[in-house]
């Protein structure tokens, strides 16, 4: 292990100490990924290196103008798909400049405001979270973190148009797929990744029976359907082959990220009556839960509670980018070649936008935030910020509305089944709660303001 006398200088940037033989920073970076990132800054300024693992040199960039670098032409996503490919190939993270744009396009109209609305989703996200929890009430306990997961996973399942029936068939295949996360690289790949790519190809086989039959019959209606039938610039159809691995990530990202997020609302709302009871008051007298879920004139705390998890807790703390091209900053010079890390996660817990950052506070959210800006990092930055980025919203707002719902209609409160402090998060490979989180709905008590530390 180093010492801080070892540090060393590569280029202009110095080196964090700490790093293990061949694991690196992988440890710091697995158990406490933002104290890394505040323990290398306080050293050292908004850039040092550090190191990911065997042979992952990273340099970090902690500064708020890192979101800028991201916007720069020099930098590519290509490191995803250099030792992902199974799981990113020929996705919009795997494109960059004018072929990015090329796909992008016509897959951008379905993802606004008021198409989201107008689609099948939310009557979808509403069905699916009003069953999951009325499964919750007879159980003696529940994981959340298995719970979210599972119902985040139906919900994307249904908005790209499985069966309900096929649903455990999709459930098997999609966790041998998640094995393509594992990094994979250079001409002989190990068994896991072709297993993982096994099931890649069942999904995409059916996935391409779904958008062969959108495109047969035109239809624009739902929110898969228009991906199917979008157009770009030409006036042309995306082609087959780009629709497929773009639906494939869809259901990644929109089920691996908002199942998290959400999970970390319900475990806030398990330490704090005071949280159930303003997300009570707040629906009172409310019939369309829906519509109140995507009223952009109202800045419900549902909402803001789930944009507050998102912060504290965002699931893609982080993002590389490779420097294709020498990249001037305040500090110096990026060398070409580079993989470059931008910490959200960091960026999300400066205590000059984000006082007391380290206390969970949905208050702090006083007016919605816009897309691109250091507010909504967790949804990437520059070109490829996330197209689901609404949806997002939308599904965690309604979760948290829903359980309110339910709370008040049926006299409970949500509890932690070991009462104690929130539980600390794991940062690799995404950010997420620890497995175990046990939480019950048990009657409600009419006095109290809190079961945990906040």
């Amino acid at each position: 292990m180093t010492n801080a006398s070892d540090s060393t200088r590569e280029g202009a940037f110095p080196t964090l100490d700490g790093a293990w033989p061949i694991l690196g920073h992988m440890g710091e970076m697995y158990r406490s990924f933002p104290q890394l990132c505040a323990r290398g800054t306080k050293a050292h300024g908004s850039l040092f290196w550090i190191m990911g693992g065997p042979g992952a040199r990273q340099l970090m960039y902690t500064a708020p103008a890192a979101l800028n670098v991201l916007k720069n032409t020099g930098v590519s996503s290509s490191f995803y798909t250099e030792g992902f490919s199974a799981l990113l190939g020929n996705t919009l993270f795997a494109f960059d400049g004018d072929e990015h744009r090329r796909v992008r396009q016509p897959m951008t109209p379905p993802f606004t405001p008021q198409r989201v609305r107008a689609s099948d989703v939310i009557t979808i996200v509403i069905d699916a979270v009003r069953k999951r929890i009325d499964s919750w009430v007879s159980k003696e306990g529940f994981d959340i973190v298995a719970e979210t997961r599972e119902m985040a996973l139906e919900i994307i399942f249904r908005v790209v148009g499985v069966p309900v029936s096929d649903l455990a068939d999709w459930r098997k295949q999609y966790n041998r797929f998640l094995l393509a996360g594992i990094p994979s690289s250079g001409r002989v790949r190990g068994p896991i990744y072709w297993y993982a790519s096994r099931a890649r190809k069942w999904i995409d086989e059916r996935l391409g029976a779904i958008v062969d039959g959108l495109r047969r019959s035109g239809d624009t209606s739902t929110l898969v359907a228009a991906i199917a039938n979008g157009r770009g610039e030409d006036g042309r159809l995306l082609d087959r082959d780009l629709v497929i691995p773009n639906l494939r990530l869809l259901i990644f990202a929109g089920h691996e990220t908002t199942a998290s997020s959400i999970a970390w609302t319900a475990i806030h709302f398990a330490s704090s009556r005071s949280f159930q009871r303003r997300a009570k008051e707040e629906i009172e007298e409310v019939t369309d839960i829906g519509a109140l879920a995507t009223d952009t004139s109202r800045f419900t705390f549902a909402e803001k509670m789930f944009r507050e998890a998102l912060r504290m807790y965002p699931a893609v703390h982080s993002v590389i980018r490779r420097v294709t091209a020498p990249i001037e900053v305040e500090d110096g010079v990026i060398p070409k070649g580079t993989l470059l890390n931008v910490p959200f996660v960091h960026l999300l817990r400066d205590p000059e936008r984000f006082p007391s950052p380290d206390t969970f506070g949905p208050d702090r959210w006083t007016e919605r935030p816009r897309p691109g800006t250091i507010e909504t990092a967790m949804f990437g930055g520059g070109p490829h910020f996330c197209l689901g980025y609404h949806i997002a919203i939308a599904e965690g707002t309604l979760f948290n509305l829903l359980l309110a719902r339910a709370l008040d209609e049926r006299g409970l409160e949500l509890v932690n089944t070991a009462p104690g402090p929130v539980p600390k998060p794991v940062y690799l490979p995404l950010m997420h709660p620890p497995r175990g989180v046990t939480l019950r709905l048990v009657p409600a008590r009419i006095s109290g303001e809190s079961h945990a530390h906040q």
